[in-house]
């Protein structure tokens, strides 16, 4: 782990760090037109949020891992999080078109909102990341029995079987000429799985290679009862089909 954590840093910390430090000598050393200079700026802008993801990540392995991290649960509504989260990542792209078709008027869980919402961006941004050729991805959802069901589907790129028991393990990464043009820390799944885990939930996987995948959280549901919002453990599911 050691190693990976290493080669992981000195790729994903070199890369965006190389541009941001490329383009700034060049708005300071050159005369450039509004047009360009723009352009380099919005250039430094995504390489500067693209390290400030890569820290975060590892600022969320290290609290998870002592025991550190804070969860402020209350009782949150999933449509508003997830049409949110939709409108943030289809900013990013132009090649894929991300739908939402709700069964259910307001599901409900207990949880930290910001944490939920960390869930779902990490596995559509791997929607959209692993399905590189574009397409629609598809947010489902329906409710019922206690649960909350959340299918959100691609056809990207897909996990190869033998990767399968290993896409949450922290900084692994499916090694292939497809992945490889790919950024990662290879800690976005782990991550993933250990906020569902904190909120009483379970994170599974299926996929068919080449034809995307399948991640399924399961989610206590909130329901009501004489007036009152209870959970029922471990009855609730959220079914993500992505690329990786």
């Amino acid at each position: 782990m050691k190693s990976e954590l290493v080669s992981t840093v000195n790729h994903e910390l070199r890369t965006p760090l190389s541009s941001i430090l490329g383009f700034t000598e060049l708005m300071l050393n050159r005369e450039l037109k509004t047009d360009r200079q723009k352009k380099y700026l919005a250039t430094i802008l995504k390489e500067t949020k693209r390290l400030t993801a890569l820290i975060n990540d590892f600022l969320d392995v290290q609290r998870m891992e002592a025991g550190k991290q804070d969860y402020h649960n209350k009782v949150i509504k999933l449509l508003p999080i997830l049409n949110h989260t939709i409108e943030s990542q289809q900013i990013n792209t132009s090649k894929h078109q991300i739908i939402l078709e709700s069964g259910s008027p307001s599901p409900m869980i207990l949880g930290d909102q910001a944490k939920i919402e960390q869930v779902f961006t990490n596995l559509l941004n791997n929607a959209i990341k692993y399905s590189p050729s574009g397409g629609i991805i598809t947010v489902q959802v329906s409710e019922g029995n206690h649960q909350v069901k959340i299918a959100v589907s691609d056809n990207g790129l897909g996990i190869p079987e033998e990767a399968l028991d290993k896409v949450f393990t922290k900084f692994y990464r499916v090694d292939n000429s497809d992945r490889r043009k790919i950024g990662g820390t290879g800690l976005g799944l782990s991550i993933v799985q250990e906020i569902v885990k904190a909120h009483g939930g379970e994170l599974t996987v299926q996929s068919t290679y080449g034809k995307g995948s399948t991640f399924t959280i399961l989610f206590p549901a909130v329901i009501e009862m004489d007036g009152m919002k209870e959970t029922i453990p471990l009855q609730s599911e959220i079914t993500i089909n992505l690329g990786d």
